[in-house]
């Protein structure tokens, strides 16, 4: 079952498994990832 998490680097809601990484880091995507650990991709 999925619940609903709220991205610490952007804001936005996301579903993931209570178990999988991005619940665990509390970031949406690779992209907030990268933002989070002060990396940041051009282009985006």
């Amino acid at each position: 079952m999925f619940e609903t998490f709220t991205c610490e680097q952007c804001g936005e809601e996301f579903a993931a498994h209570p178990s999988a990484r991005a619940a665990e880091n509390g970031l949406c995507s690779p992209a907030c990832e990268s933002a989070a650990k002060g990396f940041y991709l051009s282009g985006l």
